[in-house]
Protein backbone atom coordinates (compact mmCIF):
# COMPACT_ATOMS: atom_id res chain seq x y z
CA UNK A 1 0.00 0.00 0.00
CA UNK A 2 2.18 2.34 1.03
CA UNK A 3 4.08 2.12 -2.96
CA UNK A 4 0.91 3.07 -4.87
CA UNK A 5 0.17 6.23 -2.23
CA UNK A 6 3.98 7.24 -2.49
CA UNK A 7 3.09 6.78 -6.66
CA UNK A 8 0.15 8.31 -6.30
CA UNK A 9 1.53 11.64 -4.25
CA UNK A 10 4.40 11.65 -6.75
CA UNK A 11 2.04 11.74 -9.73
CA UNK A 12 -0.52 14.72 -8.35
CA UNK A 13 3.24 16.23 -7.40
CA UNK A 14 4.57 16.15 -10.96
CA UNK A 15 0.84 17.03 -12.52
CA UNK A 16 0.64 20.16 -10.08
CA UNK A 17 4.22 21.17 -11.10
CA UNK A 18 2.93 20.96 -14.71
CA UNK A 19 -0.17 22.73 -14.20
CA UNK A 20 1.67 25.40 -12.29
CA UNK A 21 5.16 26.28 -14.68
CA UNK A 22 2.83 25.57 -17.95
CA UNK A 23 -0.04 27.93 -17.36
CA UNK A 24 1.90 30.03 -20.42
CA UNK A 25 1.58 27.50 -22.57
CA UNK A 26 -2.68 27.70 -22.56
CA UNK A 27 -2.34 31.35 -22.38
CA UNK A 28 -3.72 33.21 -25.37
CA UNK A 29 -1.98 36.12 -26.87
CA UNK A 30 -3.68 39.17 -27.61
CA UNK A 31 -2.80 40.91 -30.79
CA UNK A 32 -4.47 44.85 -31.18
CA UNK A 33 -6.32 45.52 -34.67
CA UNK A 34 -3.72 47.92 -35.54
CA UNK A 35 -1.81 44.98 -35.53
CA UNK A 36 -4.00 42.96 -37.88
CA UNK A 37 -4.67 45.65 -40.00
CA UNK A 38 -0.96 46.76 -40.55
CA UNK A 39 -0.25 42.97 -41.28
CA UNK A 40 -3.45 42.51 -43.47
CA UNK A 41 -3.22 45.62 -45.33
CA UNK A 42 -1.81 45.58 -49.29
CA UNK A 43 2.43 46.06 -49.57
CA UNK A 44 4.25 46.36 -52.28
CA UNK A 45 5.99 42.74 -51.83
CA UNK A 46 2.18 41.12 -52.26
CA UNK A 47 1.29 39.81 -55.52
CA UNK A 48 -1.39 41.00 -57.97
CA UNK A 49 -3.64 38.84 -59.34
CA UNK A 50 -2.36 38.01 -63.07
CA UNK A 51 -3.04 35.99 -66.13
CA UNK A 52 -0.37 33.77 -67.31
CA UNK A 53 0.43 35.84 -70.00
CA UNK A 54 1.29 38.63 -68.13
CA UNK A 55 3.70 36.93 -65.99
CA UNK A 56 7.21 38.57 -65.61
CA UNK A 57 5.53 41.99 -66.71
CA UNK A 58 6.83 43.96 -63.84
CA UNK A 59 5.11 46.84 -62.73
CA UNK A 60 3.12 49.21 -65.30
CA UNK A 61 3.34 46.92 -68.18
CA UNK A 62 2.37 44.27 -65.98
CA UNK A 63 -0.72 46.55 -65.05
CA UNK A 64 -1.23 47.38 -68.28
CA UNK A 65 -1.28 43.70 -69.87
CA UNK A 66 -3.43 42.91 -66.89
CA UNK A 67 -6.01 45.60 -67.24
CA UNK A 68 -6.16 45.18 -71.14
CA UNK A 69 -7.08 41.41 -70.97
CA UNK A 70 -9.96 42.19 -69.19
CA UNK A 71 -11.02 45.09 -71.18
CA UNK A 72 -10.45 43.86 -73.89
CA UNK A 73 -12.24 40.53 -73.41
CA UNK A 74 -15.53 42.62 -71.67
CA UNK A 75 -15.56 44.73 -74.71
CA UNK A 76 -15.52 41.27 -77.47
CA UNK A 77 -17.81 39.80 -75.60
CA UNK A 78 -20.50 42.90 -75.49
CA UNK A 79 -19.69 43.79 -79.11
CA UNK A 80 -21.18 40.11 -80.31
CA UNK A 81 -24.02 40.99 -78.68
CA UNK A 82 -26.49 44.05 -80.09
CA UNK A 83 -27.30 45.60 -76.71
CA UNK A 84 -30.16 48.07 -77.12
CA UNK A 85 -30.63 51.93 -76.03
CA UNK A 86 -33.56 53.87 -76.19
CA UNK A 87 -32.02 57.09 -76.12
CA UNK A 88 -28.61 58.66 -77.25
CA UNK A 89 -25.72 59.36 -74.61
CA UNK A 90 -22.00 58.88 -74.19
CA UNK A 91 -21.27 58.05 -69.90
CA UNK A 92 -19.18 56.28 -67.84
CA UNK A 93 -19.53 53.48 -66.03
CA UNK A 94 -17.52 52.35 -63.07
CA UNK A 95 -17.36 48.63 -62.33
CA UNK A 96 -16.18 47.02 -59.37
CA UNK A 97 -14.79 43.65 -60.25
CA UNK A 98 -13.82 40.72 -57.48
CA UNK A 99 -11.16 38.15 -58.27
CA UNK A 100 -11.69 35.51 -55.15
CA UNK A 101 -9.05 33.27 -53.81
CA UNK A 102 -9.79 30.86 -56.88
CA UNK A 103 -8.93 33.40 -59.33
CA UNK A 104 -12.23 33.70 -60.80
CA UNK A 105 -14.00 37.21 -61.51
CA UNK A 106 -17.67 38.27 -60.50
CA UNK A 107 -19.18 41.92 -60.27
CA UNK A 108 -19.13 42.88 -56.89
CA UNK A 109 -21.21 46.73 -57.79
CA UNK A 110 -21.83 48.50 -60.88
CA UNK A 111 -22.33 52.41 -60.70
CA UNK A 112 -24.62 53.39 -63.28
CA UNK A 113 -26.44 56.88 -63.73
CA UNK A 114 -30.27 56.26 -63.58
CA UNK A 115 -30.09 57.25 -67.15
CA UNK A 116 -27.83 54.37 -68.45
CA UNK A 117 -30.05 51.87 -66.26
CA UNK A 118 -33.28 53.23 -67.62
CA UNK A 119 -31.73 53.36 -71.76
CA UNK A 120 -30.03 50.18 -71.20
CA UNK A 121 -32.20 47.70 -68.45
CA UNK A 122 -30.20 44.50 -70.20
CA UNK A 123 -26.92 46.34 -69.27
CA UNK A 124 -25.56 45.09 -65.47
CA UNK A 125 -26.83 41.56 -66.59
CA UNK A 126 -24.92 41.61 -70.22
CA UNK A 127 -21.90 43.00 -67.76
CA UNK A 128 -21.85 39.70 -65.19
CA UNK A 129 -21.97 37.51 -68.53
CA UNK A 130 -19.31 39.17 -69.51
CA UNK A 131 -17.45 38.99 -66.72
CA UNK A 132 -18.22 35.43 -65.97
CA UNK A 133 -16.86 34.68 -69.49
CA UNK A 134 -13.38 35.65 -68.29
CA UNK A 135 -10.31 33.06 -68.00
CA UNK A 136 -9.47 31.93 -64.70
CA UNK A 137 -6.85 34.27 -63.06
CA UNK A 138 -3.83 33.24 -60.83
CA UNK A 139 -5.02 34.99 -57.80
CA UNK A 140 -3.60 37.37 -55.27
CA UNK A 141 -1.06 36.04 -53.15
CA UNK A 142 -0.24 37.67 -49.25
CA UNK A 143 3.29 37.40 -49.14
CA UNK A 144 3.45 37.73 -45.09
CA UNK A 145 1.09 34.58 -44.80
CA UNK A 146 2.38 33.13 -48.46
CA UNK A 147 -1.97 32.70 -49.10
CA UNK A 148 -4.20 33.58 -51.39
CA UNK A 149 -6.36 36.45 -51.40
CA UNK A 150 -9.88 38.11 -52.73
CA UNK A 151 -9.41 41.76 -54.59
CA UNK A 152 -11.39 43.53 -56.11
CA UNK A 153 -10.62 46.36 -58.34
CA UNK A 154 -12.57 49.22 -60.31
CA UNK A 155 -12.61 49.46 -64.02
CA UNK A 156 -14.41 52.12 -65.51
CA UNK A 157 -15.96 51.83 -68.89
CA UNK A 158 -17.15 54.05 -71.79
CA UNK A 159 -20.71 53.41 -72.90
CA UNK A 160 -21.60 55.53 -75.93
CA UNK A 161 -25.09 54.37 -77.58
CA UNK A 162 -26.82 56.12 -80.81
CA UNK A 163 -30.31 55.62 -81.89
CA UNK A 164 -30.73 53.76 -85.80
CA UNK A 165 -33.13 55.98 -87.41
Amino acid sequence: MNFHFKLFRNSILIALLFILYGCHLFQSTDVSKKEINASSSWSEKDQVPTFDICEGLEGDEHQSCFESMISNSITNYLDQYNIESNTNFEEEILMIIKIDKEGFFALENLEASKKIKDAMPDLENSLIDAINQLPQANPAIKTNVGSYVATSFKLPLKISAQQDY
